[in-house]
């Protein structure tokens, strides 16, 4: 009898493996999702498709502002009054603090333009004052339609040497490109203004978060679908490389716009993640 049985259920265990066979095998087809030219996503979707991403920071690295804040803030203040003698190096040492990615383990929730302008308002009334400034100049100066238009005019800005070129270069060998930067929250729109091509932009003043902080290298990560064929190329050996490579993301020291370079040039540097790949 157990003879019986065993055998019967044997024939089962059969059918039913070769009913399966028969069925046909369904694929699941991977589901690519197109990059946008973004701030911020507030959302985030999984996708089945892990993306090769190039991580490309802003300032020094693809494109430079003359003097920087320092630079914009004498820009501003002619704009008031012309007559005024204050040069950005007088202005320069009073802002090496104040700004927040000078306090990256600090993080805020995601602001307004304005409203990001308006908590670095004060940094810009005290470097003024501190450069013999009259209050009334100081604030009228200081304001967001001063130092911000100032700062972001497009004709303040050029593109480093090499810039678009190694943009394309990683493209053509099949990565991504996404500026991940300590920024303003007009960064998308110079950008465009530029003429840069990239797939995403996350500047940190609409997320709250700066480099070197690893809560900002995650949330790009998930934000750009990045798989393990990640990069991040900068000019900062702190915020860039080191910010990148506590997350495992691979990084390279990209300063060869300065004089006193320690790394290589941007077109080297999307040389050596081309041939990665």
């Amino acid at each position: 009898m157990g003879r019986v049985v065993a055998l019967l259920l044997l024939a089962f265990v059969v059918g039913r493996i070769l009913a399966l066979l028969e069925q046909p095998i369904l694929r699941r087809e991977p589901v690519v999702r197109p990059f946008r030219r973004a701030t911020v996503l507030t959302a985030v979707t999984e996708s089945p498709v892990a993306e090769r991403v190039v991580f490309w920071d802003f300032d020094g690295t693809l494109a430079r502002r003359d003097g920087l804040f320092a630079g914009a803030l004498i820009d501003a203040l002619r704009q008031v009054d012309a007559s005024i003698a204050v040069d950005r190096e007088d202005v320069r040492p009073h802002l090496r603090s104040g700004f927040p990615w000078h306090t990256p383990d600090v993080t805020t929730s995601p602001l307004a333009p304005q409203e990001w302008w308006e908590r670095l308002r004060p940094v810009f009334e005290r470097a003024y004052r501190a450069c013999g400034v009259g209050d009334g100049v100081a604030v009228a100066a200081a304001s967001a339609s001063g130092v911000a238009t100032q700062f972001y005019r497009r004709d303040a800005w050029e593109l480093i040497d090499g810039a678009a070129d190694a943009l394309d270069l990683v493209r053509y060998a099949g990565y991504a490109n996404v500026i991940l930067s300590n920024h303003g929250p007009e960064l998308p729109a110079l950008i465009d203004d530029l003429g840069l091509h990239v797939d995403l932009t996350i500047t940190s003043a609409a997320v709250g978060i700066e480099k070197p902080n690893p809560a900002l290298f995650r949330y790009a990560l998930e934000a750009a679908d990045a798989g393990s064929d990640t990069w991040m190329i900068g000019d900062n050996p702190i915020a860039d490389v080191q910010g990148a490579e506590a997350l495992g993301i691979r990084a390279l020291l990209a300063d060869g716009a300065y004089p006193d370079s320690r790394g290589v040039t941007i077109l080297e540097a999307a040389r050596i993640v081309a041939a990665s790949g």
